[in-house]
Parts: C-alpha cells; sequence; structure tokens
C-alpha cells in the first residue's frame, strides 16, 4: 500500500511540473507578455538613456510582429506569423496609424534636394521609428485599460526615483547649482535637462489618470503613494526649473481641465483651474530659490539679447537659432532646403551673420525647423499628420491623449523635439500606446460577425486579439 502511494504521490508531482512547464511555455509564447516586456524595457532605456537598449525594443516590438516563438516540447522554432494579412487589414483599416509615418515621409520626399547624404540618412535613421512602430503597435494584441495604468505605475516609479536622486544632489550641492542656474546651466539631470522635464511632465499626467482611476497593483493603500508621489513630482518640476517642461505641462492641464469642465458643465472647476495655473508660479518664485533664481536669469538675458549683447547666452542663442532658421524659410519657403541639407544651411547663415564667433544651434522649434527643411508644403503635412491621429474618431474626448498632444504641441513650439532619439521615443511610446487602445476599442464597437445567430466575435487562432 504505501508503494502505491508513493507511486501516486510521484505521479501527481509530476502533473504538477508538467502543469508548470506549460505555463512557462504559454507565457514565452505571449505575445502580449512579450510585448509588454518590451514596453517596459523601452520605458526603462529611454528613462535612463540606454540608447542601445532602447533600439533593440524598438526592433524587438517589430520583429514580434513579423515572427512568431514556437515551443513544442524541446523544439523552439522562429517563423512567419500566420496572422499577417489580418495585421495588415486591421492596420490599414485605422486610418490614424497611417498618419504617424508623416516624419519619416517628409525626411524621404526631400532626399532629391538634398545634398548633405550622411546628414540625410542620420535623418532617416532617427525618424525610421514613425515608419515601422505603428504597424508593430497595430498587430499587437489590444492592451487592457488595466495594462496601460499598470505602464504608467511603473512609469511613476521610476520618474519618482530620478526626481529623488537629482533633488538629492541639488540640496547636496545647493549654492553651487543655484549659482550654475544663474549663469544660465540646467540643473544636472540623468539625461537631457529639457527631455528629462518633459519625462516628468508626461508622468504627472499618467499619474493623475492614475489617481482618477483609483488604481492599484496589489494594495490600496498604493493609491495614496502614487498621490503623493504625483504631487512631488509637480512640486519638484518647478524646483528642475525648466521652462519647456513648465509650460507643456500647464498647457496639458488647462486643456484637459477645460475639456472636462464643458464636459460636465461645471464651469466654476475651469475657472479654478486657471486660478490655480496662475497661482501655482507666483508660490513657486516666492518659495523656491532655483525657480525665482531661473526667472531672474531669463529676463536679465532677454534684456542682453535687446541690447545686442547676448549671442553666448542660452535664451540669447535660441532666439538667434529662431532668427536665422526663418532667414532659411523665407529663402526656401515653398519646399524647403531638403531635410538633408538644413543643418549645412543654417551652418552657412551663421558663418555669415558672426563671422568672429558663434555658438550654433538648429532652430529652437520644431514647427520652423519642419519649414525650413521641407518646406510649408511640408510643414501643413507635418501638422495634418500630428493632429489627424487626436482627431480620428474623436480620440481627443480622452482627456490623457489630448493632454499628451497639447504637451508635446507646446514641447514644439519651444523645441526640435523629435530631432533626437530620445524625443522620438518619448512621444511614440505614448501616442503609440494611445492608439493601440483607441484601435482595439474601435474593433469591439464594430458589427460583429453572427455564428449560429448569436452575435459572437470571431476570434481565429493565433489572432492578436486572443492575446
Amino acid at each position: 500500500m504505501a508503494g502505491a502511494s508513493n507511486a501516486t504521490g510521484g505521479r501527481s508531482n509530476s502533473y504538477v511540473c508538467v502543469a508548470k512547464l506549460a505555463d512557462v511555455n504559454a507565457l514565452l509564447q505571449s505575445w502580449k507578455v512579450q510585448s509588454l516586456t518590451l514596453l517596459f524595457v523601452w520605458m526603462v532605456a529611454m528613462l535612463v538613456s540606454a540608447e542601445f537598449i532602447l533600439s533593440l525594443a524598438m526592433i524587438g516590438l517589430v520583429a514580434l510582429a513579423l515572427f512568431q516563438l514556437r515551443i513544442v516540447g524541446p523544439r523552439v522554432a522562429l517563423g512567419w506569423r500566420k496572422t499577417l494579412r489580418q495585421q495588415w487589414r486591421r492596420f490599414l483599416a485605422y486610418r490614424a496609424w497611417l498618419f504617424v509615418s508623416v516624419p519619416f515621409l517628409l525626411v524621404l520626399l526631400s532626399v532629391p534636394w538634398s545634398s548633405d547624404w550622411g546628414y540625410t540618412l542620420e535623418r532617416l535613421r532617427i525618424k525610421l521609428p514613425f515608419l515601422v512602430l505603428p504597424f508593430a503597435f497595430a498587430s499587437m494584441p489590444t492592451l487592457k485599460k488595466r495594462e496601460i495604468l499598470a505602464v504608467f505605475y511603473f512609469v511613476q516609479l521610476i520618474v519618482g526615483a530620478l526626481a529623488l536622486y537629482v533633488l538629492a544632489n541639488y540640496l547636496a550641492d545647493f549654492e553651487a547649482i543655484n549659482e550654475q542656474i544663474g549663469r544660465g546651466q540646467p540643473m544636472p539631470t540623468p539625461s537631457n535637462h529639457i527631455r528629462f522635464s518633459l519625462t516628468v511632465a508626461l508622468a504627472i499626467l499618467g499619474g493623475i489618470a492614475l489617481w482618477k482611476e483609483d488604481f492599484y497593483l496589489s494594495h490600496p493603500r498604493e493609491r495614496y503613494f502614487l498621490r503623493a508621489l504625483t504631487v512631488f513630482l509637480f512640486v519638484f518640476l518647478h524646483i528642475l526649473s525648466v521652462r519647456s517642461g513648465i509650460l507643456a505641462l500647464y498647457a496639458a492641464l488647462f486643456l484637459m481641465g477645460v475639456q472636462q469642465a464643458v464636459q460636465r458643465r461645471q464651469y466654476w472647476q475651469g475657472l479654478a483651474l486657471v486660478a490655480g495655473l496662475c497661482l501655482v508660479p507666483l508660490l513657486a518664485y516666492k518659495t523656491l530659490p532655483s525657480f525665482q533664481t531661473k526667472i531672474h536669469y531669463a529676463l536679465w538675458d532677454l534684456q542682453q539679447y535687446a541690447q545686442g549683447k547676448g549671442g553666448t547666452y542660452s535664451d540669447s542663442e535660441r532666439l538667434t537659432s529662431l532668427k536665422i532658421g526663418w532667414a532659411v524659410v523665407r529663402e526656401h519657403f515653398w519646399f524647403g532646403t531638403g531635410a538633408g541639407d538644413l543643418k549645412a544651411e543654417m551652418q552657412r547663415r551663421y558663418a555669415e551673420a558672426f563671422p568672429e564667433g558663434y555658438s550654433f544651434r538648429m532652430p529652437h522649434n520644431q514647427f520652423l525647423s519642419v519649414w525650413a527643411g521641407t518646406g510649408l508644403v511640408g510643414l501643413l503635412l507635418f501638422v495634418i499628420g500630428f493632429f489627424q491621429p487626436l482627431l480620428y474618431r474623436k480620440n481627443y474626448a480622452q482627456p490623457l491623449f489630448l493632454g499628451l498632444h497639447a504637451l508635446i504641441f507646446v514641447s514644439f513650439m519651444m523645441e526640435n523635439t523629435i530631432e533626437n532619439n530620445f524625443g522620438v521615443s518619448l512621444f511614440l511610446f505614448y501616442l503609440l500606446i494611445g492608439l493601440n487602445y483607441f484601435s482595439g476599442q474601435s474593433r469591439e464597437t464594430a458589427p460583429r460577425k453572427e455564428v449560429g445567430g448569436l452575435g459572437k466575435r470571431v476570434v481565429g487562432e493565433g489572432s492578436p486579439s486572443a492575446g
């Protein structure tokens, strides 16, 4: 009897092991799990400026759209996805995906009148994610609201940790860094201070979404921690004192607040928000030395520029880049210099305007950069490509998606945001996650193919909808 019992127990343990191995295999082959893992890698690499790992994450998402991992017993095989045609039809059916590719196509179409092949190829490489990632996200299994909120959750944690590091470094060398800010230099940050401030601003918008949804992963008390973290990041952004991030956040909060006030017909909330957005900078000026120092420097810098003395100062350099960029636009009004020749043309004009020496900068405005490189025709196409995903099927009704576009739009007015890998990845990370969710929602609300009169939706084996 004891032997029989041991044999039965051994068989039970074997069944448990087999079941666990089957679960592991299922997870390894799950498209959604693989996608979420790569999104997490993308997020971390982006926040710490690990560009090589960031590129690998993007390539991985494209590879997932094309290839499928199959594990049968000890055999592991990699092959083309059987649903590629279905994925392509779904990509074409939701037209917002197509417009995301406009920034890449503008550079490509300007190749015939671009002669600097090195810079042209660099522009094409940086803009390539706009071409290939929309198909990857359109093919990806639809992310559920809770999964997207979980992504925002981890963004909050990572950005919060980085903000604490920056703040600790600032407090440890308080006087020296304030003096540095007073000379027009930024507070030390893990990555470019402007992009870092935009990352913090987007994390705040994500924190507001988590707050509104009462989101938590495992314990309800997490909600209070996330709310405190959102408030901390809001205060920290003002301590950081990077105007691009602050103004972009204010624009996003203003539009989101007005939208909610109009939808709910609670106009007093909109007025309270406007009053708050006016009051916070005044309060920050009175209480935060770094913010006060930044304001004083900005006013002094503008005064120097007005007197013709500020050629090498921070804000003056920006204004000079806009002035030179506008001169390029006037000469190449309709079709631009060609995206690949813009840098050489800017350098030539700088040399003519400042023969005694200069601090070279590309135009500090994304719209002006596009106009100078591809002309008014390119600018109009760029603006259409930017706003169409927001306007398509009233996607602007989602406050966070509206806030994202407001924030990025304002950053475009002050920076050439998507002319580097970090800016491209930051914009596409949030934009494509949003479009993945919206396109999935549109499929769920579309007329369903009936099976046996039950109105059930047909989801084939291996379909992305099945996850």
